[in-house]
């Protein structure tokens, strides 16, 4: 049985909750029931006489929390796994069409309680909501000789039987497209709304990096950092995080991605942060990087001073028309410069930036692009520097400072060293918000709020 859309009444607030709003929110419901419409309907008219067809994501196993896959909930607001979205200009009841699962009596024992199709109907931006298993019949004889704008998911239950459709009715499908590239487009300037549900991520996420610190001398192992940032996010509400936690003290820190987070924390080591909770859909990613035992050491302290010169630099030239390669190599400029000084590199700045030198000391990027994904996607040229910033994006700026044991052209009281100082940063009209700005990083309030929690 097919669902209408209907005005919005009787919602719960679980089910609020999981479209990314509390009861008491109704205006802003109604401002994001309008927003999603809004995205369709842009993709609508980018599809012309073609299909899309857009799958929900899959659940990793039996037993685990569910997030939905981006673009699927980017279009619409839908929380469920095993749905799937299709637009048909051509269908004459409606473009826009939902299929939802909806858990048995005997499902509902093991699985829990799915929202089903009538209130699916209620909540979510659709011309017809649908029961899953009717999708079948839906697209039977539906595809023959169109284009089909199609991204499998994997482990999909409809999988086989859309590359079947496909197949048997000579279907084009293009897996990627100037439709994927629409939504993509979309999703690279976040709307009034999708920035007030970073705001919060990013809050929960700066409280969470203050209880690390005030616990810096307590905790003896990285794990229980990682178990006390988890404590602080999941006591506000946050059932989601944007990756794996970053938990690096001493010489993990030198490692870009380490996650095994089950070393000890010596009393003279720093330790760098890197972790982001996700509210309503929407990730933070901040890093900071403290002293163990509430003080900096002199070389930590100098190499340290470095790296937040560089990164305020690179904060300093965010702004719409500037691209991001242009910032990274004025962050890398005054890193440069600064490891100069300490005697660590050699040579006419320009031509280190040039030849990537300084790369042996800090081999990632200065930016990515920050939203539903923590590495949230972009069009092509981004980071080349062939398209330049434009508001509304939401961007990472994060230099860093890591020597190897292995580097012997360095002296060895600076080897094993890993810093990283990471904010979120809002592209606006006419320049930037450092929407972090609230998470301390500055030397003394670093140490004051480590040696806070003594």
């Amino acid at each position: 049985m097919m669902y209408p859309h209907r005005p919005m009444q009787n919602v719960s607030p679980a089910l609020a909750a999981n479209l990314g709003l509390a009861r008491q929110q109704n205006t802003k419901m109604k401002s994001l029931f309008s927003e999603i419409n809004e995205r369709q309907q842009t993709v609508l008219k980018k599809l012309g006489p073609d299909i899309l067809i857009l799958p929900a994501d899959a659940a990793l196993s039996e037993i685990s929390r569910f997030r939905q896959g981006s673009n699927f909930f980017y279009l619409t607001g839908f929380p469920e796994q095993g749905a799937m979205l299709l637009i048909d200009p051509n269908e004459t009841s409606g473009a826009v069409h939902l299929f939802v699962r909806e858990n048995t009596e005997k499902e509902q024992v093991w699985d829990g309680f799915t929202m089903g199709a009538a209130k699916a109907a209620e909540v979510c931006p659709a011309d017809q909501v649908h029961h899953i298993r009717e999708f079948e019949a839906f697209i039977s004889n539906r595809l023959k000789g169109r284009r089909v704008h199609y991204q499998a998911a994997n482990g999909h239950p409809c999988g086989k039987l859309i590359a079947k459709a496909i197949e048997e009715q000579g279907a084009e499908v293009l897996k990627k497209s100037e439709v994927f590239d629409a939504i993509i487009d979309m999703r690279m300037v976040k709307s009034p709304l999708e920035i007030e549900l970073m705001r919060r991520a990013i809050l929960i996420t700066g409280e969470a990096h203050h209880a690390c610190m005030r616990a810096g001398t307590r905790h003896r192992m990285e794990y229980q950092f990682e178990a006390e940032f988890e404590y602080a996010c999941k006591m506000q509400g946050v059932l989601h995080f944007a990756f794996g936690h970053i938990v690096a003290a001493g010489n993990h820190g030198t490692c870009q991605h380490y996650i095994e987070n089950d070393g000890p924390v010596g009393e003279d080591d720093l330790v760098l942060l890197d972790a982001g909770a996700v509210w309503k859909g929407y990730c933070a990613d901040l890093t900071r990087t403290f002293p163990a035992s509430g003080k900096f050491s002199p070389i930590q302290r100098d190499l340290y001073e470095i790296v937040l010169a560089s990164q305020k630099s690179g904060l300093e030239k965010v702004a719409p028309g500037v691209c991001m390669i242009d910032i990274h190599n004025h962050s890398a400029a005054v890193l440069i410069d600064g490891l100069k000084e300490l005697g660590l590199m050699k040579g006419d700045t320009e031509e280190l930036i040039e030849s990537l030198a300084y790369k042996e000391f800090w081999p990632g990027a200065l930016c990515h692009s920050l939203g539903i994904d923590v590495h949230d996607v972009l069009l092509d040229g981004y980071h080349k520097g062939d398209k330049p910033l434009e508001p509304g994006m939401v961007i990472t700026v994060e230099p860093g400072f890591y020597s190897q044991a292995f580097n012997q052209e360095i002296p060895e009281a600076f080897r094993e060293i890993g810093i990283r100082i990471e904010d979120d940063v809002l592209v606006t009209e006419d320049g930037y918000e450092n929407m972090s700005v609230d998470t301390v990083k500055e030397i003394a309030d670093v140490e004051a709020m480590v040696q806070s929690g003594k």
